[in-house]
């Protein structure tokens, strides 16, 4: 009798498992809903379907990962929309890349809590998971480390006696303060109170004293060299503009930017008439006639006409002034 009622119960604990949700391919509530394990004020969530267990598996990191990815985007399309000249949105990038790989690292601790074989369409699902408080102590690391940075560049700053350390100064705080934000943006979706950290010092602030310390630096546009080109001095002088200077006369200036323009006809190729500008511009102090800094730039434009191909090419320079030389002077700065 004895053997019977352990039989007997043996039995009925086999159907009851035999009988059970999963075992009848019941769908896990993590599934479509959040899960009882894994909350979502305690951890971060993401899902993937695939064919293969390790597609899904890889399917739930990717979904997981593009929570970060996603916000680091949408802080760089706004950075972007405060830059003022080309070369600065390359900045932005630069920086945004700098983020993304640091977060790299922070998503790199994402493990894969559950999976599951649908019966019925034979699709593996899988589950990944990212701690909120291993995520957030990660991003708080980083952004300890750029608010420091920061503070130095801004310290810097108060102490630059030249205007122009002082715009590279302000430049560097700048390009920290970037970085800074996708961080920023990473932690909020991290902390649930969505808050992160505040900046020590705002980007819209730095950007201003950019701006105005730019309008403070008197700059003299000077032709040295043309190539017979009377539109190389307007060209010269509307550079130092969308850089953000004020171009002043020679008796009122502390620098002088000094042009010089040289054109080279290349000759016809396969019907087209090309011309090579090659542009060089020094910056020196007007009482010492000390250079500050050099720069040379080649550009080539083509055209039916010899006489269109050297307007393209004034055109081609006009746009190089636009979205380098303000990049170009403030790295004159170190010298």
């Amino acid at each position: 009798m004895k053997f019977v009622r352990n039989y007997c119960s043996w039995f009925f604990i086999a159907l009851s498992l035999a009988l059970s949700p999963l075992a009848l391919g019941a769908q896990p509530s993590w599934i479509t809903g959040e899960s009882a394990e894994y909350s979502n004020d305690q951890y971060l969530i993401g899902r993937g379907v695939g064919s293969t267990e390790e597609e899904a598996k890889n399917r739930a990191r990717g979904d997981l990962a593009q929570i970060f990815e996603v916000r680091i985007e949408v802080v760089n399309q706004d950075i972007t929309t405060v830059a003022k000249s080309g070369k600065k949105e390359q900045v932005d990038k630069l920086s945004t890349q700098q983020v993304s790989a640091k977060t790299d690292k922070v998503v790199s601790g994402i493990s894969i809590a559950k999976t599951w074989r649908d019966p019925v369409s034979q699709d593996f699902h899988a589950l990944a998971v990212l701690p909120r408080a291993q995520a957030s102590a990660s991003l708080r690391e980083e952004l300890a480390k750029i608010d420091d940075e920061l503070q130095q560049q801004m310290k810097a700053t108060k102490a630059a006696g030249d205007p122009l350390l002082k715009v590279a100064a302000l430049t560097q705080a700048l390009q920290a303060s970037v970085k800074r934000d996708g961080f920023q943006a990473s932690l909020k979706v991290v902390d649930p109170s969505g808050q992160g950290v505040q900046a020590p010092i705002s980007q819209a602030s730095v950007q201003k004293q950019i701006n105005d310390t730019l309008k403070g630096i008197r700059i003299a546009p000077e032709v040295v060299e043309d190539a017979d080109t009377k539109e190389f001095a307007s060209i010269l002088k509307g550079g130092l503009a969308s850089a953000g200077f004020l171009a002043s006369n020679s008796a009122a200036a502390d620098l002088v930017l000094e042009g010089k323009l040289t054109l080279t006809d290349l000759g016809v190729r396969d019907g087209w008439n090309w011309v090579r500008a090659t542009v060089e511009v020094s910056l020196v102090e007007k009482e010492s006639r000390r250079v500050r800094g050099s720069q040379t730039w080649p550009v080539k434009a083509s055209a039916h006409d010899p006489k269109t191909a050297r307007s393209r090419a004034l055109i081609e320079v006009e746009k190089l002034f636009k979205q380098e030389l303000r990049s170009t002077i403030i790295g004159f700065a170190a010298n």
